[in-house]
């Protein structure tokens, strides 16, 4: 199901800084730390391509501390940044729940900076998936850098700020930017392996300011990982246009019984504005379904992966769990959904 974000507006640009001093690393341009493996989180946070036909592993409960996909650790520059967005299809309590997308670290728009790359696009620009949405206003500057103790400073201007959120989606949106300044710091190997970061937030250089009206950001920051939706489609990302084959469906998730349950769905044709086209075909006819395992045990964040061979057309893939109430009516929850097309 597709959802316009009436928040977004025509975003902005930035530019960044390079320095370093002391104990502080201040990162505007790409750098890396000797031996930088991993950051902080839940486990695993696995960051490679989402185009890779490997089972793709996400931040999605658990407490441990993560790890980086074997191949990631590199000095040589990330090609995707990892960027948080807020949504919620599915959710029976009708909750906003954290979602992650890629996008391409190289551009004309790009600083260099990972960090305050990812964190600027999270701003700027809309998500893949009309699914998902961001209350952030385009920031005209991010910048960010590393303490010595791991603190993730992220230095932000006022105009992101700009729209005025009751106080629970402003610490949604709070959690927004941590999750997506920690998976960047580790995706560029900035953070060491298992060991505890946090995010200092500052606004125009100053700590203490109230985000969104809401929010002091007077302090260290940690993830707070009940936000993280328990089901998400990694691969592919929604709009992916591919060549006839077999499609790799990967993701993450957890469920009492370690299994999810998919199903792929024909979608309409797109008209160039993005509805759907007069004789296009028919949305919603299911085409093949199924189950899939999770590489973990009942209730603990796993890693799934499926393959389907497709004639050309356009898809809806759907992931979900599927639950039973108590009159024993089976409910489809917490459903993520890429819609791609087959050439």
């Amino acid at each position: 199901m597709r959802h316009s974000n009436p928040l977004r507006e025509s975003r902005l640009g930035l530019r960044g800084l390079l320095f370093s001093t002391g104990g502080v690393l201040l990162v505007s341009s790409l750098l890396f730390l000797p031996g930088c493996t991993g950051f902080y989180g839940v486990e695993p946070e696995t960051l490679s391509a989402p185009s890779s036909s490997a089972a793709v592993a996400a931040d999605l409960g658990s407490q441990a501390a993560p790890r980086l996909e074997p191949g990631t650790q590199s000095s040589a520059p990330s090609t995707i940044l990892p960027v948080y967005w807020l949504g919620g299809a599915g959710d029976p309590e009708g909750r906003v729940l954290l979602y992650r997308e890629f996008a391409p670290a190289a551009g004309p728009d790009r600083s260099g900076d990972p960090i305050a790359d990812a964190v600027r696009h999270m701003t700027v620009e809309e998500p893949l998936d009309d699914d998902f949405f961001t209350p952030w206003s385009p920031a005209s500057r991010v910048s960010s850098s590393i303490s010595t103790r791991n603190v993730i400073t992220v230095d932000i201007s006022s105009d992101a700020f700009e729209n005025q959120l009751a106080p629970g989606m402003a610490g949604n949106a709070v959690q927004q930017l941590v999750f997506t300044a920690t998976a960047a710091a580790a995706n560029a190997g900035l953070i060491p392996g298992g060991e505890v970061s946090s995010v200092l937030v500052l606004v125009d250089g100053q700590a203490g300011y109230r985000a969104f009206g809401e929010i002091a950001l007077d302090g260290e920051l940690q993830r707070d990982n009940s936000l993280v939706a328990p089901v998400w489609v990694i691969n592919p990302q929604d709009g992916e246009v591919r060549d006839p084959s077999t499609v790799v469906v990967s993701g993450s998730g957890r469920s009492d019984s370690s299994t999810l349950s998919w199903r792929i769905s024909s979608a309409p044709d797109e008209a160039p504005d993005g509805e759907a086209a007069d004789g296009g075909t028919t949305g919603g006819n299911p085409v093949k379904e199924g189950t899939t395992g999770l590489d973990s045990p009942a209730g603990i964040t796993g890693t799934y992966s499926f393959t389907v061979a497709l004639p050309p057309g356009r898809y809806e893939i759907s992931v979900f769990r599927l639950e039973s109430d108590d009159a024993g009516k089976q409910h489809e929850r917490f459903a993520d959904t890429k819609t791609i097309e087959i050439k």
